[in-house]
């Protein structure tokens, strides 16, 4: 009997990680160097934006919430901007601006410029507003608020230069609040101001002069007993690449060029109780053209409202000097031609107005608009606020 001899076990050789293996641990170690990493930078960011952007009250701003005839940043991407542009930018839109009763000179801090300024704090979407156009300067310039204190900032390379004062009340009016929703580029079209008439919100048509319906439509709005608008062409700062129209207000025009053209419009519109207008971001910021528009619209007994299609317009504070009835846009509904963007702005519209303040809203004769109001329109009837014709809420100062 032969007896078997068990095999040794044999040793297992330990052999090199296979390509499989490396590549595996080398996904992990960048998977998780880049995790590291954007942490990191998140929380750099966040420090950073805290420094930069923290003020006595944060600034709340939403750029969705304002219209330009061509992106923000093509403002003046050449120009360097001084302090001087900065401050003549808030003396139009506070000093001077729509919120503003008159203001006093104070006695000077530390040669910081102090203005008390006789009515109702500005609102803090008009802050924003506001603060996203000095952004955009790209100069050093910083506005900070608070509005517990009654209290603006400006800041140039972080030294402050200008206080504005407010009185603070504790107690909210009891009046309500008032909305004038303007409808722009009207004209072209009997169905769109038949939709318009049809709602039970009211709507102030802006129509432009030279469409083809221009005269149909103030003979149905003069039936109806309803006011309009001229909606007057200006050139904007992209022109002529943007064209404003073959008959619209152009820089260098002659006075008796505009002064033919203005009544050409009032001509084009007849019955129109005031204006407001079309494109104009680059006419609306030279103070000498507005003011040849200006004298000719008061000459004519009508308003003007600044649709505000640049930061820096001085067609408001041109018309307030000259006590004219003026007033200026709070909101545009329809930057976006989508239902629900539309709808969420009527509801800011209406949020807007409820502290007993007065907001002028623009809008087109876009389909989702139209539908976005129709939708609304039970809501906005239940919230305290008075729908008005624009009439109502221009001024004189």
């Amino acid at each position: 009997m032969t007896v078997k001899k068990k095999k040794a076990p044999k040793k297992r050789s330990v052999k090199p990680a296979s390509k499989k293996q490396l590549s595996q641990n080398v996904r992990i170690m960048l998977a998780s160097s880049f995790l590291l990493g954007f942490v990191a930078i998140s929380l750099f960011a966040l420090v950073t934006f805290r420094t930069n952007f923290q003020s006595e009250s944060p600034i709340v701003h939403e750029q969705e919430d304002f219209t330009y005839e061509e992106h923000i940043s093509e403002i003046h991407p050449l120009k360097v901007y001084h302090y001087d542009d900065v401050y003549t930018l808030i003396e139009n839109q506070l000093i001077n601006g729509p919120d503003s009763m008159g203001w006093r000179k104070l006695p000077s801090k530390d040669k910081v410029q102090v203005r008390q300024i006789f009515g109702d704090f500005p609102s803090m979407a008009y802050l924003g507003e506001l603060a996203v156009h000095i952004e955009h300067t790209r100069s050093p310039a910083e506005l900070k608020v608070s509005g517990s204190e009654g209290i603006i900032h400006l800041y140039w390379q972080d030294d402050l230069r200008l206080e504005l004062q407010y009185k603070v009340t504790t107690t909210k009016p009891n009046g309500l609040g008032k909305v004038a929703i303007v409808m722009d580029d009207m004209g072209g079209s009997l169905k769109d101001l038949k939709d318009i008439l049809s709602l039970d919100i009211h709507v102030t048509p802006a129509i432009l002069p030279g469409t083809s319906r221009a005269k149909k439509l103030t003979n149905l709005l003069q039936q109806k007993g309803r006011e309009y608008l001229i909606h007057m062409p200006m050139q904007p700062r992209s022109y002529p690449r943007t064209n404003p129209g073959s008959n619209a207000l152009l820089l260098g025009q002659s006075e008796a060029e505009t002064i033919r053209l203005v009544r050409e419009y009032i001509k084009a519109v007849p019955g129109a109780v005031g204006g407001n207008n079309h494109m104009g971001s680059r006419y609306t910021q030279d103070a000498e053209a507005m003011k040849m528009v200006l004298r000719e619209m008061q000459r004519n007994d009508l308003f003007f409202i600044d649709s505000k299609t640049i930061g820096d317009s001085v067609a408001f504070a041109e018309a307030r000097k000259m006590g004219m009835k003026t007033a200026t846009r709070n909101i545009f509904l329809d930057n976006k031609d989508d239902v629900a963007y539309i709808r969420q702005q009527i509801r800011k519209m209406v949020g807007l107005a409820r502290d007993n303040r007065e907001i002028i809203a623009i809008c087109h004769p876009h389909d989702e608009t139209m539908q976005a109001l129709r939708l609304e329109q039970v809501w906005m009837q239940r919230q305290g606020v008075t729908f008005v014709s624009a009439s109502e809420l221009v001024h004189t100062y």
